[in-house]
C-alpha cells in the first residue's frame, strides 16, 4: 500500500518536472527575444543617428568649412568626391566676385589702380595692356626699390623682410601657395592635345621640374623652408593645414587654383586667365625676391627659376598669351565674334580672380604685431614648460650649456628661462642658423633621439627663437649701404682696400659694387678691429677704423650720416661680430645645386 503510495507521489513529481523544462525553455526564448527586442531598437537608433549625421554632412555649405578644410579636401579630391560640388561652388563665387570687380578702377589696388579693369578683346590692345601691366609692375615692384637702394624697413615694399625673423614668417605663409605650385593646371590633357593645351603643357612641365626634382618648383621652395630649420607636413596630410602658424587667409588662393583644376573644361577661359595673371606679374615679383633671399643667405633658386622662365620673350609670358590667342581664334572660328567677347571675359576674369583672391597682407601685419607682444623666447620658453614633465625623465646623463647641467635636473627645476639661457650658449645651437643647429638638423630627425618628440608647430618655434638668437645687424648695414652708395661721387681720398681673395679695389668701386663685398673688404684690411688690436667693446669701438672713417675730414664723412642712425648701425655691426653673408652657407647651397637649367626654352637670359 505504501509503496503504491510512493509510486504515486514520484509519478507525480515526474510530471511537475515534466512541466518545468518546457516553462524554463520558454523563459530562455522570452529572455532572448526581449534581448533581441532591444538590440534591434538599439541598432535602430544607431542607424538613425548615423543616417542623420550623414544626411547633416551632406547638408554642410561651403561656409561651414574653414579654408584649411577645404584646401584638405581638394589636394585629396579622390577620398572627398562627396565635396566636388563645393569645389565647383567656391570656383563659381570667387569668379563672380572678380567679374564684378573688374569693370572699374579701384585706387586702393596694391599694385596700381587699373590693374585689374576690365578692356574689350582688341588682340592688338590686349597685348599693349598686358605689356603696360608688365612693365609698370616690374618698375613699381623692382626697379624703383633696386633704385632706392633696396630697402627692407617697415614702410618700404618688402616690409615682410626686415629682419630674417621677419622673412621666415612670411615663407611660412606662403607655404600653401609654393607647395602646390602648377597645381591650376593639373587638368590638361595627358592625351592627344591641342596646340593650346600643348602650350600649358609647357608651362606644367616646367613648373614640376621636367621631371628633374632639383627643379621641380616645389621641391626648391621646400629646400628654402627646411634650410631654416622648418620641417613641413607633406601638403595631403591634416596636419599641413593644421599648422597653427600659417593663417587662414594663406589658403585662400591656393584653394582656388584647387576647385578650378578639377574641372578643366567648365573653367578652362578662367583656367588661361590664371596662367595669364601668373606669367605676366610673376618676374616682377620673383626680381626682388631674390634679392631678400641672397641678402640672407638663403637659397634663391626658387626666385631665379621664375624670372628666368615666366618671361614675355620665350618663356611661361609668352606661352599664356598665345594659349589665349589660339582659343579665341578657334572660337571664333566656330562662334562668331559675339562669343569671343564673352569667353575674353571669363578669361580676364580668372586674371582677376587669381590676382585678387587671398592678399595676406593685412592678416600678416596683425601677426607680425601680435609677434612683437610674444616674443620668440616667450615662445620657446612656454614651449620648455610645455614639455617639462615628460622631458624631465628622458635625458639620462646630457648636460647642456657652458655650465654642464643635468639637463633632466634642468627640466625638473621649472626653471625654463634658464635652461633657455643655457641651450642658447650650448653646441646644440647655431645662432642664427637653425639648420645649421644640431638640435634641429640632428637630434630632432629621423636618425636623432628626439624624432617626433616635436611637432611641426612646436619645431618652428624653435626655429624662430634660434633665428631672433642673432641680431638683424648684417641686414641693417647692408640696406645702410644700399641707400648711402648713390653718394659715391663725395668720397675726396678715394682708399683702396683688400679683399679676402688677396685681390684690391678702391673705396669707390666697393661702395658701387656689391654691398657683401665692401663688408668683406673692411674684415680683410682690418677696418673693423680696435686701434690697441684687442677685444672689441663698447670702450674700444669707436677706435675702429671704420669708424674714425665716418669723422670730419673722414673718407666716408659724406657718405654715412656721422651723428645720427647711419653710425649707430655700423657701430652695432662691428659690436655684433660684424658679420658676412655666406658665412654660415651650407652644403646645400653648393654651386652644383645653385644650377638652373630650363629645358623648354634654352637661351633667355634673364636681365635686370
Amino acid at each position: 500500500m505504501s509503496s503504491n503510495i510512493s509510486d504515486g507521489s514520484s509519478s507525480f513529481k515526474d510530471l511537475i518536472d515534466w512541466f518545468k523544462w518546457p516553462l524554463t525553455y520558454l523563459k530562455i526564448v522570452g529572455s532572448c527575444c526581449v534581448v533581441a527586442v532591444i538590440a534591434a531598437i538599439i541598432y535602430q537608433k544607431r542607424k538613425n543617428q548615423q543616417i542623420k549625421s550623414a544626411k547633416d554632412q551632406n547638408n554642410k555649405t561651403i561656409d561651414d568649412y574653414s579654408y584649411r578644410d577645404l584646401f584638405h579636401f581638394f589636394i585629396n579630391p579622390e577620398f572627398h568626391v562627396d565635396k566636388l560640388p563645393l569645389a565647383k561652388e567656391f570656383s563659381e563665387r570667387m569668379h563672380a566676385e572678380a567679374a564684378q570687380y573688374m569693370m572699374e578702377d579701384h585706387p586702393d589696388n596694391p599694385d596700381f589702380p587699373d590693374h585689374f579693369t576690365y578692356i574689350p578683346y582688341d588682340k592688338d590692345k590686349v597685348n599693349k595692356r598686358l605689356d603696360y601691366i608688365f612693365n609698370r609692375l616690374f618698375k613699381e615692384k623692382y626697379l624703383d626699390w633696386y633704385e632706392a637702394g633696396q630697402p627692407a624697413t617697415s614702410d618700404s615694399r618688402y616690409w615682410w623682410a626686415q629682419t630674417k625673423l621677419h622673412l621666415t614668417t612670411y615663407l611660412i605663409q606662403r607655404q600653401p601657395y609654393h607647395l602646390t605650385d602648377g597645381v591650376w593646371l593639373r587638368g590638361v590633357n595627358q592625351g592627344p592635345m591641342s596646340s593650346i593645351q600643348a602650350k600649358l603643357f609647357a608651362i606644367y612641365i616646367d613648373e614640376l621640374g621636367n621631371g628633374n626634382p632639383s627643379q621641380n618648383h616645389c621641391n626648391v621652395y621646400l629646400d628654402i623652408l627646411e634650410s631654416l630649420g622648418l620641417q613641413v607636413p607633406p601638403i595631403y596630410s591634416r596636419e599641413f593645414v593644421d599648422q597653427e602658424l600659417i593663417l587662414e587667409i594663406s589658403f585662400k588662393k591656393p584653394l582656388l587654383t584647387l576647385t578650378t583644376s578639377l574641372f578643366p573644361k567648365t573653367f578652362e577661359p578662367e583656367i588661361l586667365g590664371y596662367t595669364l595673371w601668373l606669367e605676366t606679374t610673376a618676374p616682377a615679383e620673383h626680381a626682388g625676391l631674390r634679392k631678400i633671399l641672397d641678402r640672407y643667405d638663403l637659397n634663391s633658386n626658387f626666385s631665379l627659376l621664375h624670372t628666368a622662365i615666366d618671361n614675355n620673350v620665350n618663356g611661361h609670358g609668352r606661352y599664356a598669351r598665345e594659349a589665349v590667342e589660339l582659343y579665341l581664334d578657334q572660337i571664333r572660328e566656330t562662334q562668331g565674334d559675339q562669343a569671343v567677347e564673352e569667353h575674353w571675359k571669363r578669361i580676364w576674369t580668372g586674371y582677376v580672380a587669381y590676382g585678387m583672391t587671398g592678399n595676406i597682407d593685412n592678416a600678416l601685419r596683425e601677426l607680425y604685431e601680435k609677434q612683437k607682444v610674444l616674443t620668440p623666447r616667450e615662445e620657446f620658453i612656454e614651449l620648455i614648460k610645455k614639455k617639462a614633465p615628460t622631458a624631465q625623465k628622458m635625458h639620462g646623463s646630457r648636460r647642456v650649456g657652458p655650465e654642464g647641467l643635468f639637463l633632466n635636473d634642468m627640466f625638473a627645476s621649472g626653471d625654463a628661462e634658464k635652461l633657455c639661457d643655457q641651450l642658447a650658449q650650448s653646441e646644440l645651437i647655431v645662432k642664427g642658423d637653425p639648420g645649421a643647429s644640431p638640435l634641429i638638423n640632428h637630434a630632432v630627425s629621423f636618425q636623432g633621439p628626439m624624432y617626433q618628440v616635436f611637432d611641426s608647430d612646436e619645431l618652428t618655434i624653435i626655429s624662430r627663437w634660434i633665428l631672433s638668437l642673432k641680431p638683424s645687424t648684417l641686414n641693417d648695414m647692408l640696406s645702410l649701404i644700399l641707400q648711402r652708395r648713390k653718394f659715391s661721387n663725395k668720397i675726396i681720398k678715394d682708399l683702396i682696400l683688400q679683399l679676402p681673395d688677396g685681390s684690391s679695389h678702391s673705396l669707390r668701386q666697393l661702395i658701387e659694387g656689391k654691398p657683401s663685398e665692401l663688408l668683406a673688404a673692411f674684415r680683410a684690411s682690418q677696418w673693423t678691429i680696435p686701434f690697441d688690436g684687442h677685444k672689441l667693446t663698447e670702450e674700444n669701438v669707436d677706435t675702429c677704423p671704420l669708424m674714425r672713417a665716418l669723422a670730419r675730414a673722414g673718407p666716408l664723412e659724406h657718405i654715412f650720416n656721422r651723428d645720427g642712425e647711419d653710425k649707430q648701425i655700423i657701430r652695432q655691426w662691428l659690436l655684433d661680430g660684424a658679420s658676412l653673408l655666406n658665412e654660415t652657407l651650407q652644403d646645400s647651397t653648393s654651386s652644383e645645386k645653385n644650377g638652373v637649367n630650363i629645358l623648354s626654352h634654352e637661351g633667355f637670359k634673364f636681365q635686370y
